[in-house]
């Protein structure tokens, strides 16, 4: 550990950004100084009462695991996933696109899923944590974890949206810093034995992923494993054990080696970048001779490593050989993105070069895949100017920032313009670098454009009730979020702005909670809005069908198919068949004259216009 001095609530250099900021929201208190070497990190509030927080079916102490059975109280059928895990591919925006690497691969760890995320029905509440990048992230960690409770399980609405959008879903395993009640004996209990020399928790976790449909674990060790604790599990200052911290490190990695094996092939077990051999917390920010054995030692300890934060392109760029040199993917090593605001590793969007560190050729070529830590900071971080639109909206106290949470999420994908269409002199986004994957690959197709919550309830244009959040119940949404292009042939930041007029609408709804609002803009140039990619063949006869609200003059909806070009369908056309569905008009186009060939993307175009007197909404787009 670095020593340094601290101001209250800040982290100077957070090596233990997870763990820290895990214990200030865990405990609900602000970080205190623990001594001159230990980092200070604000807290978290508590979340709302809706969610079912460090108890079971969700959260689970060392005793509870090892009598957890699907029989048992400490199970529950209702967060048992049946979704199947959907194949996905590549799909390009732009010709640029295509010469991206397609094998980085991104973990998403919000830090906290068991504080605002541990629901099982639908909630009575709009504001609540929500999630709609899918297409440029592969696998969602359940980040969470306590002292008491050491294994965090995912729940079932995000398990089965993520598995419907191509996205695995880790939960985590915790041992948390000695300072917030980590304690070795912890381990020596979770590395128990049976007769037979089975580890009994790696084969209950396996058993544990199984039932419940979800797809691994991360197993985040942060505790000191040669500390001394008194019988009330205070930390015995200046005292070490070096030799059971030697022994409990060397059963680990057998424990490593052990669930590694036996779990499924579709299984992925992730080790986070903490403890070295020693049994000593130690970060190495980089895969190096001292923690490579917790990703290949004799045989795979691992699926993948999550690096902590504190590196450089010559740390990453060693990683990248090192994984090669004990024969594992470079890919298999996810470099770790602190974005909390208030730490300063890779601070979201005031640290905007740290993502070109991990590129080479042009960003074209990664050196590793990338593990996305703590991006919530749209949900739960107060900006402390948080009275001037920010992406740090903290949507958790306060809905009226609903547009600034969506954006926040927007940018870290899209870049500072929110246009993933277009470069941008800051922060690039992750799309730069990483393009899209779809799961859009078999018809029918029908997205409502819900987000998965809403200001209210609304079925084909009937309320029903109030505000809501269910992710369950998300559509397929764009993929592209939101991409707009001018056929100005301008690249401007200012042409860039356009992109601001493409948004959810959480007032007009015509199903779910959401639609997709173009709003109104008055240019002299078209404006193209890709949506989304696809694989889409036409093999039978099929129908287009669009149901809008406002002003459609000038609007085309385009399928761009394979070795043809562009189908337009114009949303005012006398030749559509037309109806009202409770003040919505839905049109309904024939595709039968292109049966048996393939959709690769669908969009719409606004045509150049000086005098469209009001904005669009599309509440419903369909293929079948």
């Amino acid at each position: 550990m670095i020593k340094r001095k601290n101001k209250p609530g800040l982290l100077s250099q957070p090596f233990t950004a997870p763990l820290l900021s895990l214990a200030c929201a865990l405990f609900n208190t602000g970080c205190t100084e623990l001594n001159s070497e230990e980092p200070i990190v604000p807290s978290t509030p508590v979340s709302s009462t809706t969610i079912i927080s460090d108890k079971p079916p969700f959260a689970l102490t060392l005793a509870q695991v090892k009598e957890w059975s699907p029989n048992s109280t400490l199970s529950t059928a209702s967060n048992v996933s049946s979704v199947p895990l959907a194949n996905r591919r590549p799909t390009f925006l732009n010709a640029a696109q295509k010469s991206l690497d397609t094998s980085v691969k991104v973990l998403y760890a919000p830090d906290g899923m068991n504080n605002f995320s541990n629901y099982l029905t639908t909630q009575e509440s709009f504001n609540l944590y929500n999630f709609t990048h899918w297409p440029y992230i592969d696998v969602l960690n359940w980040f969470a974890g306590t002292a008491d409770h050491t294994v965090q399980i995912p729940a079932k609405p995000w398990v089965e949206t993520a598995h419907k959008n191509g996205v695995k879903v880790i939960g985590s395993v915790f041992f948390a810093i000695d300072q917030w009640g980590g304690n070795p004996a912890t381990m020596e209990l979770f590395l128990e034995q049976d007769d037979q020399g089975h580890f009994i928790f790696a084969d209950q976790l396996i058993r544990i992923a199984d039932y419940y449909g979800f797809d691994g674990w991360l197993i985040n060790q942060e505790t000191h494993l040669t500390s001394i604790k008194d019988e009330n599990n205070n930390l015995v200052k200046d005292e070490k054990d070096p030799e059971t911290g030697k022994r409990l490190a060397k059963q680990l990695l057998t424990f490593m080696k052990y669930l590694t094996a036996k779990a499924p092939k579709e299984m992925e077990i992730h080790w986070y970048d903490s403890m070295v051999m020693s049994g000593e917390v130690k970060w190495q920010n980089a895969l190096n001779d001292n923690n490579k054995m917790f990703l290949q030692d004799d045989v795979a300890s691992a699926d993948a490593i999550f690096l902590n934060y504190w590196w450089d392109q010559p740390m990453i760029q060693n990683s990248h050989q090192k994984a090669l040199e004990i024969g594992r993917s470079p890919y298999d090593v996810y470099v770790g993105a602190d974005l909390w605001p208030s730490r300063t590793a890779q601070k979201a969007f005031e640290n905007d070069t740290w993502i070109d560190d991990l590129f080479v050729e042009n960003g074209t070529r990664g050196l590793g895949s990338i593990a996305l830590f703590a991006p919530n900071f749209n949900y739960n971080y107060d900006s402390p100017n948080s009275t001037l639109p920010s992406p740090y909206a903290n949507f958790k106290e306060h809905p009226e920032r609903v547009m600034s949470f969506y954006e926040g999420e927007q940018q870290l994908f899209g870049g500072d313009d929110l246009n993933p269409f277009y470069p941008d002199e800051g922060w690039k986004g992750i799309g730069r670098y990483v393009p899209a994957k779809t799961t859009l690959t078999t018809l029918p197709f029908e997205t409502t454009f819900n987000t998965g919550q809403g200001k209210k309830r609304v079925e084909e244009g009937v309320l029903l009730s109030g505000e809501w959040t269910d992710i369950r119940q998300q559509s397929p949404l764009p993929t592209w979020q939101f991409a707009v292009l001018s056929n100005n042939n301008q690249t401007t930041k200012a042409d860039n702005l356009i992109v601001k007029n493409v948004r959810y609408d959480f007032d007009t709804v015509f199903d779910g909670g959401s639609s997709l609002l173009l709003e109104n803009t008055q240019t002299d140039f078209d404006i193209d809005i890709p949506l989304y990619g696809t694989f889409l063949s036409l093999k039978n006869p099929f129908s287009l069908n669009v149901v809008f609200s406002g002003d459609s003059s000038g609007t085309q909806v385009y399928l761009d198919l394979e070795n043809r070009g562009r189908a337009f369908f114009d949303l005012s056309s006398p030749s559509a068949s037309v109806k009202t569905i409770n003040s919505w008009t839905s049109v309904t186009f024939d595709l039968s004259e292109f049966e048996g060939m393939t959709i690769q993307k669908i969009g719409i175009v606004q045509q150049a216009s000086t005098n469209r007197s009001a904005s669009l909404n599309i509440g419903r787009l369909s293929i079948q």
